[in-house]
């Protein structure tokens, strides 16, 4: 088994809501925050995806990690969704190593 880096985060700022945001700009703005800290990074290097959220809360989209992959480029690279209940975003983490 290969090795697995986790190089970089992002985050949107928190607040209530973002009712004129789409929310694949917010990842978006998350996913180039990241990358700042990457100067020589390309997407090349980005083997898939893991999307986590709980879906019936996240702006009632069932394919929303689909989707924000679309907006980022990364298709048609491999993907999965990741759902757990309070669990979800350490189940992500476990997922994509």
């Amino acid at each position: 088994m290969r090795p697995v880096y986790m190089i970089s985060g992002g985050i949107t700022k928190f607040a209530k809501a973002h009712p004129d945001k789409d929310f694949r700009l917010m990842v978006k703005e998350a996913y180039d925050y990241a990358l700042k800290d990457i100067p020589r990074f390309s997407k090349d290097l980005i083997d898939g995806a893991v999307g986590a959220y709980f879906s019936d809360h996240f702006t009632r989209q069932l394919k929303a990690a689909s989707m924000v992959q679309d907006y980022l480029g990364l298709c048609p690279k491999p993907s999965k969704r990741i759902e757990g209940g309070g669990a979800t975003g350490g189940l992500c983490l476990q997922s994509a190593w």
